[in-house]
């Protein structure tokens, strides 16, 4: 029913090539390529060469904010995230998740507003022409009502969810993102943290741990999910080595990091089957 996949930025080697043969002999046959710019076309080549499937990218989510602004910085962030869709397309990825601000606690967006609306309308006419679907992702506390008002104001098949379930949990556990969205899910990210953020704190409360390692209950995230159509990848998003405190990983081997992250993933399909 699923496979499994991790992302490219999972901090598992010294460039993509070495990350990409790491998670292959892990066991996973799916890759989530976190764009970089410069990078973003010799990783997708690199893990088609490796035989891994691409089921998504994440677009380089900097500077997101330039969404919501007016100017020369709003005309090129259009620009580049059209870019990025038609390197998508190139290479027959047809999901690209999205950062609709830049995901920083201390990194306010503009107040949304109908210029913003505009403007992901023209990022999604070209998504639309190019058959590449935006998974607009769930991100931190103080600017997750752009995210919703960006939700709620574009009905377009081309705009859906990518469910962050450590955002979820980390940021707005009081918000039922999967009761609300989970019908236009189309990406997922799962790992964990300690759901400690406060106001104020910066993004190291983001963990990006192994689910499971952390406080957030797996067991209400898979009944969710189940109830959801999601039917593609079970993608973990993890940081094995950039995360703030805990350093859980530290001194554990790439290999044996990675044979447990499979393990986590399985685990997770089993939990979610249940409830199917």
């Amino acid at each position: 029913m699923f496979e499994i996949g991790i992302n490219s930025n999972n901090e598992c080697g010294g460039n993509i090539s070495e990350i990409c043969a790491n998670v292959k002999k892990a066991g996973f046959n799916n890759i989530m390529i976190a764009f970089k710019v410069g990078g973003e076309e010799n990783a997708i080549l690199e893990a088609k060469k490796q035989g891994l499937k691409i089921p998504y990218v994440h677009l380089n989510n900097k500077p997101a904010n330039d969404l919501w602004a007016k100017g020369e910085s709003n005309k090129e962030y259009v620009e580049d995230v059209i870019r990025q869709i038609k390197l998508c397309a190139k290479y027959d990825i047809h999901i690209a998740v999205l950062h609709g601000t830049e995901g920083g606690a201390t990194d306010l967006a503009l107040p949304t507003s109908q210029y913003a609306l505009d403007c992901m309308e023209k990022i999604l006419k070209v998504a639309e022409e190019k058959n590449v679907k935006i998974a607009l992702e769930n991100l931190d506390a103080p600017n997750f009502d752009h995210f919703t008002f960006l939700l709620d104001n574009i009905k377009s098949d081309f705009l859906g969810l990518c469910y962050d379930a450590g955002h979820h949990n980390l940021y707005r556990p009081d918000f039922d993102i999967l009761e609300k969205y989970g019908d236009r899910i189309l990406a997922i990210h799962l790992h964990d943290n300690l759901m400690d953020w406060e106001y104020g704190y910066d993004y190291t409360r983001d963990l990006h741990m192994l689910p499971f390692d952390g406080k957030i209950d797996y067991e209400k995230v898979c009944q969710k999910l189940a109830k959801t159509s999601y039917d593609n990848v079970i993608m973990l998003e993890l940081h094995r080595l950039s995360c703030g405190e805990p350093r859980k990983y530290d001194n554990m081997s790439t290999d044996s990091f990675l044979n447990l992250a499979r393990a986590r993933a399985e685990k997770i399909i089993e939990m979610i089957k249940k409830y199917k």
